[in-house]
């Protein structure tokens, strides 16, 4: 074997391999092993599909090609599956349940209970009326709070 010919052998195995690199990666997703990741691929197509179906369903409507009540029923069953698959998708998507812990949390900050700080009643030396905690002087009677 000459030199030159390995040459040409080995630039022959680089142009095949540049040329089926774009397939191998292209068809890869389809080889996946991850189950899940299958599952969430499959859903999110169920759901643009249905997606479209709505919006040509609502298309189709708008242009008098379907009646009033087929329309309502159809467009109830489509929702109905769209509902069902975003709910799967919801299931399958580990990061859901972490963004719904993180918004009860959020949610919890925002509004404190009650138990944590107990509101404090407030009147006035004097005359006894009930005040609002920032005020210095009794409203009703003008006693400086504060003071005896």
């Amino acid at each position: 074997m000459s030199l030159e010919f390995i040459i040409i052998l080995l630039m022959g195995v680089a142009v095949v391999a540049f040329v089926v690199q774009p397939l191998v990666i292209r068809v890869s997703p389809y080889l996946s092993t991850d189950v899940a990741e299958q599952d969430l691929e499959r859903l999110s197509a169920q759901k643009e599909t249905l997606y479209t179906a709505i919006h040509d369903l609502d298309f189709d409507f708008q242009t008098g090609k379907v009646d009033q009540e087929d329309y309502a029923a159809m467009r109830r069953r489509l929702e109905t599956e769209a509902i069902e698959i975003l709910q799967q998708i919801d299931r399958a998507d580990p990061l859901v349940a972490l963004d719904s812990e993180l918004e009860r949390q959020i949610l919890a900050l925002r509004h404190p209970s009650q138990h944590i700080f107990p509101p404090t009643t407030v009147t006035c030396t004097a005359c006894g009326v009930r005040l609002h905690g920032s005020e210095n002087f009794c409203p009703a009677c003008g006693h400086p709070q504060g003071q005896s």
